[in-house]
């Protein structure tokens, strides 16, 4: 997890552009762009004034399982590798994560909105491993999962052999169904 993921995720979700941001921090947008694109490291002054800015805040969490919005980044780097079996990798691993936090601290894991990955499909997917992973254990569940940009407007069926993909409908959790995704709950079982 880099602070330049971390900043460019709270941006993002903010919908703010690096402009209004530098305006906003009284810092120049060239500074933004560096410290976003790893160029130039940034001090935990420094990323909590631009998080503070962006009305949000950093803080620590006694865990070493990832944040969505951490696993977002990974997904979004490995496809922008045009490396999807990674990517996979990322979002099985995010519902094992999910699933293994306390209450507590898998609703801490999910509560910051994650940066789009610039994938429909994968944007889609990380909401719906986070919203069932929250769902199945009755918890709360942030607002950004209702926001449609997490939601796709043609349905998905992952798996692809049309003789399986009714039995992958009947078995898909309606916390996945509702972000567009038919996904039969054993795809995302670790092996």
């Amino acid at each position: 997890m880099t602070a330049s993921a971390l900043l460019r995720a709270a941006r993002s979700n903010r919908g703010i552009s690096q402009r209004a941001l530098a305006h906003a921090a009284g810092i120049h947008q060239p500074r933004i762009a560096a410290l976003e694109s790893a160029t130039e490291d940034a001090t935990v002054d420094r990323l909590a004034k631009l998080l503070r800015a962006l009305g949000t805040q950093l803080t620590l969490v006694p865990s070493n399982l990832r944040a969505v919005w951490a696993a977002a980044d990974d997904v979004r780097r490995a496809l922008a590798e045009h490396d999807e079996r990674s990517a996979w990798r990322e979002i099985i691993q995010l519902n094992d994560d999910l699933r293994a936090a306390d209450a507590a601290t898998c609703v801490t894991l999910a509560v910051t909105p994650p940066a789009l990955t610039g994938h429909a499909h994968f944007d889609a997917l990380l909401a719906a491993i986070t919203d069932a992973a929250l769902t199945d254990r009755r918890l709360s569940r942030p607002a950004w999962l209702d926001d449609e940009r997490w939601r796709l407007t043609e349905s998905w069926d992952v798996e692809d052999v049309p003789a399986l993909q009714q039995a992958a409908r009947r078995s898909t959790p309606k916390a996945i169904r509702r972000h567009g995704i038919y996904l039969d709950r054993a795809v995302l079982e670790s092996v």
